[in-house]
């Protein structure tokens, strides 16, 4: 958000309470809002308000104040796709200099240079500050550092960045770096201003000629709900959060008899493993170590906890292990080993999301004598494979399907083990396949009016699936029959995730993400 010259009117860039990316302008004499872009993420108005930059579709545009003439300033550079955990476009946080000469802004590309903050001798995807004259083929590289978050002018020769504290916890800090105005260099190392723990920070914001920089402290958490299933499974009732840390904690597969739940926690420092009886306030560590441990189920012959141990820091070829442990205790087993393809190395990201991207999901029956059955995404699919659940595991392909964005496919295996339901991350409409493993027939489900479905478990019984679907306006959790049917059993102002059944059809676990944040002043800044 910033003001024309004149201070009569506001162009605001960004989401819209719909859900709608896009710019608009303001009056503040009238009250008349109007549109002058679609579909575009951030935007900057020029110092003499002559012009506006704004990015569209990982490219940089600029058009007239009233939205006239648009054309396009820079395209992204080809490599490949950015997976990071800064959490923006890949050209964000535009920004135009104190003097009005240069547009600056953070743009994601891929390196192999250390950090030069941390001495750590890693491939790393690089978040670069660069500076641009509007209409120049050149842009400059003021610094660039792969756990760069955002940044904001505290002075016509001062720049505050917003980085990761560490490449394994989501904290946030301060760094100043110095540069010269005519030829947007650095003149000095950049140097830590604060030494936050446990500190994550939002927005920022500066007013160069009193040096105060304002920003808002944001903190993340997921809580673990239980509730039971009444009216057929069309309602919840009884709804308790269980856990009683405020946590990043993910539930995972049910004891048997339904009676305890395995869930994922980062309580030790590194994700990992807990079970609790939904009855108690109390959670029992079942495995933990410098490895982050994901995505508990309970074998089918109920004798073994499994997991998938992944590295904290890893390159871009990322190789995890599927664990198993017994249930009453003992040394960890190695089943398989299955890659994680990605551009991402940090592991940031990895400690707030339920799954993490590009990484291979299993799930298991619960016959007695069933299988389990990993997938694994690839560029342009999704593989399937069976496998028992033993040492030394061999993998046997089931089906693979196209999809478009591999890293997104939500899906999950009947109880029984016949039939898997499977569904991309879609924009606009939502649909859900089901596939029956012994036919190999394939039936769709759509479901009007709903998007980006996030994840979806089947019920005890095999009958309905159990659908989370993200929306900007509160993520909602749904139960879908075959048929297309569907009652709506949870609204969550933010995400909810992961919806996890109890084996007796009684009750339903689920994670809802929490966020809340506080606005912070600093002053002395300048010296």
């Amino acid at each position: 958000m910033s003001w024309f010259p004149g201070g009569t009117k506001l162009l605001i860039s960004g989401q819209g309470g719909s859900g709608i990316w896009g710019i608009w302008t303001l009056s503040t004499l009238s009250g008349e809002i109007r549109k002058l872009q679609d579909t575009t993420g951030s935007a900057a108005l020029s110092p003499d308000g002559s012009r506006i930059v704004f990015e569209r579709q990982e490219e940089l545009w600029q058009m007239g104040p009233n939205g006239e003439n648009p054309a396009r300033l820079v395209a992204a550079p080809p490599g490949q796709p950015f997976g990071g955990h800064a959490g923006f476009a890949r050209f964000s946080n535009l920004t135009w200099s104190p003097d009005g000469r240069w547009l600056t802004y953070l743009r994601k590309a891929y390196a192999t240079s250390p950090s030069p903050l941390q001495n750590e001798a890693r491939p790393a995807n690089a978040v670069v500050l660069e500076a641009r004259i509007p209409g120049s083929d050149t842009a400059t590289t003021v610094f660039e550092d792969p756990d760069l978050r955002s940044f904001c002018w505290i002075s016509p020769t001062q720049i505050v960045m917003d980085r990761w504290e560490s490449l394994d916890r989501p904290f946030s800090n301060l760094w100043q770096i110095d540069v010269d105005p005519q030829t947007m260099r650095a003149t000095d190392s950049a140097r830590r201003l604060t030494n936050w723990a446990g500190f994550a920070i939002g927005t920022m914001s500066a007013s160069i000629s009193s040096g105060r920089l304002v920003l808002t402290r944001r903190l993340d958490k997921s809580d673990i709900y239980v509730a039971g299933l009444a009216d057929r499974g069309n309602k919840l009732n009884r709804q308790r959060r269980i856990n009683r840390e405020d946590r990043i904690e993910w539930p995972g597969g049910w004891s048997a008899d339904s009676q305890w739940l395995l869930f994922q926690s980062d309580r030790t420092g590194n994700m990992s493993i807990f079970k609790q009886r939904i009855d108690s306030a109390n959670a029992e560590l079942v495995a933990a170590s410098k490895e982050d441990h994901r995505g508990p189920l309970v074998s089918p012959d109920q004798q073994w906890i499994l997991f998938f141990a992944w590295p904290r820091l890893a390159g871009p070829v990322e190789t995890g292990r599927l664990i198993r442990v017994p249930v009453g205790g003992g040394s960890p087993e190695t089943i398989l080993e299955a890659k994680r393809m990605s551009d991402s190395t940090q592991a940031s990201d990895l400690i707030l999301l339920p799954t993490a991207a590009r990484r291979p999901g299993f799930r298991c029956s619960s016959a007695p004598a069933g299988s389990c059955v990993l997938s694994e995404a690839g560029a342009n699919e999704v593989v399937f494979s069976s496998f028992a659940p033993v040492p030394s595991a061999v993998r046997s392909e089931i089906f693979r399907i196209s999809a478009k964005n591999p890293v997104d496919l939500a899906w999950d295996l009947t109880p029984n083990g016949s039939r898997i339901a499977y569904s991309e991350y879609e924009l606009r409409s939502a649909s859900i396949h089901i596939l029956d493993l012994q036919s190999r027939a394939t039936r769709e489900v759509r479901l009007p009016g709903w998007a980006e479905l996030t994840s979806l478990a089947w019920s005890a019984d095999g009958q309905s699936l159990f659908v989370t679907s993200f929306s900007p306006t509160g993520s909602s959790l749904l139960r879908v029959t075959p048929d297309g049917r569907f009652w709506v059993l949870f609204k969550a102002a933010k995400d909810v995730e992961l919806p996890k059944p109890s084996p007796d059809g009684r009750s339903l676990a689920f994670s809802e993400i929490v966020s809340a944040s506080n606005v912070w002043l600093l002053e002395g800044f300048l010296r």
